[in-house]
């Protein structure tokens, strides 16, 4: 059960788009390794199964998205995306109650041949309509267009 909502914790940040942060990847990895290791001392194709697809998320998902963000970090370039929208949509939480989440979604044209790209917040607990102007700042790395951050520090609360 507890390496359900492990993993289920860390496809949740993959699939909306979140910042994937350092401790989530040292999480990944070891989850990794204790599943490497029971697959040696608890020879069973299902350990082995479950070992290749946190190996698969680590390494295929996850370490490409945060070194994406690095990228962005230290060679993106600072632009003004122009705010669409902000999505609000519910998460059901393991006792069975629902959260509201919301998403900033941002769109902005790349400089070198003009196409639209649209850049999507972490989700975060509270409505950030009632702080967002027109537009907000994103650092992205034009030759990797999904490898941006969005700057999220005019909020009066944390977002994760």
């Amino acid at each position: 059960m507890l390496l359900y909502e492990a993993l289920r914790l860390i496809l949740i940040d993959e699939r909306r788009s979140s910042v994937i942060s350092l401790t989530t990847l040292v999480i990944a990895g070891v989850l990794f390794v204790i599943a490497l290791f029971a697959g040696f001392f608890v020879p069973h194709p299902i350990t082995w199964l479950v070992a290749l697809i946190l190996g698969g998320i680590l390494f295929f998902i996850l370490l490409p998205k945060y070194q994406g963000q690095q990228q962005a970090i230290s060679n993106g370039v600072e632009v003004q995306a122009a705010v669409q929208e902000v999505k609000k949509w519910s998460r059901k939480t393991g006792d069975g109650n629902y959260i509201d989440q919301y998403e900033i979604i941002a769109v902005a044209p790349n400089p070198d041949n003009g196409q639209i790209y649209t850049f999507v917040s972490p989700p975060m607990g509270q409505d950030p309509k009632p702080y967002l102007k027109d537009s907000i700042t994103v650092k992205v790395d034009w030759p990797n267009p999904k490898a941006y951050v969005m700057d999220l520090s005019f909020l009066p609360f944390k977002v994760y």
